[in-house]
């Protein structure tokens, strides 16, 4: 929109009614100036009707814009009428009329345009009946006095429509394109804030669920609740980080509320903290070792490295994963597996089917984890796959470009 703003705005546009209104008045006394000579002044010449009848068509001519149909009619009148006086009076050219003809079909509608038009033209063939000119100067007088105006203005106003409707439709894809982008970022903003919230609050209920039984360990429930607070704190550090990509100035990527002067030595505040990774895999598996899980996490192939969104991408996917297994699956263990191909990055998330003598869990109402782990994937041209396995566990699997 700033490329749009910057482009110089094209002359016709920036006049101003009172600019029109000057121009008309030229034109207005152009018309009239011939008979304020010395010679139409004169007594054997003059007759004031016809003149205040001059006078009267200069004032009607300047509401031409305003009401170009009855203007059009009351000039034609006029123009008529003074085509039949006397000299000099009968010298009125038929410019005025002309004008205003191209006035009403630049602004009316088409009917209006044609019987302004079929109007002019016959007043016109009037006027030069009586100077004997042959048939073909008289058509040819006629078609330029009473059509070619007409026609102008009805070009000129199919290309107005034109680019009116050519700037409706550009306004009408901007809008559908930014309530596009605005509902694809809402939908991202919903998976990340569904992805950190929901773990980190499966991680906390599950420590919150052991330190009951462990209040006669003060050892053991003074590291539970040690994890529980480094969870919190890491949700909230997630959250902040959100939140402050959402708080941020998209002109200049600072924050709004943060003051303009920043120390060079000062660390980063937590609204800037890194964006997860494929390394910091190594973290959300401690973490989630603290709640009870037995994670192994295995890496194949050569690592390298992988764009950041791509890595975002991994990282929550086994985030909700594991968030799966301990909010779902009857079971204390499960694998993640990170494996680098040569052209993309694949992950996998298993755990086994619960004990025998563990009932299986009870069905809870659908979430959005699945759905948005497969949008993740979408995003990025990438595969998804969530179900059953075949030893009775579940799998996650996903697929990514590198």
């Amino acid at each position: 929109m700033a490329d749009i703003a910057a482009y110089p705005v094209p002359h016709a546009t920036r006049m101003r009614p009172w600019h029109w209104l000057t121009l008309d008045a030229v034109a207005a006394l152009l018309f009239v100036l011939p008979f304020g000579s010395r010679e139409v002044r004169s007594p054997p010449y003059q007759n004031p009707w016809l003149s205040l009848l001059i006078l009267g068509a200069s004032m009607v001519f300047l509401a031409r814009r305003r009401y170009p149909m009855t203007v059009c009619l009351l000039l034609t009148a006029a123009t008529v009428t003074l085509g039949a006086s006397p000299p000099p009076y009968d010298s009125y050219g038929p410019f005025a009329m002309m004008f205003v003809l191209y006035t009403v079909a630049a602004t009316s509608s088409g009917r209006l345009a044609t019987l302004a038009s079929a109007v002019v033209f016959g007043a016109a063939l009037v006027i030069l009946a009586d100077m004997h000119y042959p048939v073909s100067v008289l058509a040819l007088s006629g078609i330029t006095i009473g059509i070619v105006p007409s026609l102008i203005g009805s070009l000129v106003r199919q290309e107005r429509l034109y680019r009116a409707e050519t700037a409706a439709a550009n306004a009408r894809e901007i809008e559908a394109e930014v309530t596009s982008r605005m509902a694809e970022e809402r939908l991202r903003i919903a998976r990340e804030l569904h992805d950190v919230v929901a773990h980190a609050l499966s991680l906390i209920t599950v420590q919150a669920g052991v330190a009951v039984f462990r209040r006669h360990e003060a050892e053991q429930m003074r590291a539970t609740l040690t994890a529980i607070e480094e969870t919190g704190r890491s949700a909230m550090v997630d959250m902040r980080q959100l939140l402050g990509v959402l708080r941020s100035d998209p002109a200049t990527g600072s924050d709004a509320d943060a003051d303009s002067a920043t120390d060079s030595d000062t660390p980063p505040s937590p609204d800037r903290a890194p964006i997860p990774d494929l390394p910091d895999l190594g973290t959300l598996v401690s973490q989630a070792a603290r709640a009870g899980l037995r994670i192994t996490l295995r890496e194949e192939g050569e690592r390298r490295a992988v764009p950041a969104a791509v890595g975002l991408a991994v990282y929550r996917i086994v985030q909700e994963s594991l968030t799966n297994i301990l909010r779902h699956a009857r079971t204390t263990s499960a694998s993640v597996l990170v494996r680098f191909e040569p052209d993309q990055v694949a992950v996998t998330v298993a755990n086994p089917p619960p004990p025998d003598a563990l009932p299986p869990a009870p069905a809870g109402p659908p979430g959005h984890g699945l759905r948005g782990m497969a949008e993740r994937a979408a995003l990025f041209g990438g595969t998804f796959s969530a179900g059953p396995a075949p030893d009775g566990g579940f799998t996650v699997a996903a697929r990514f470009p590198a």
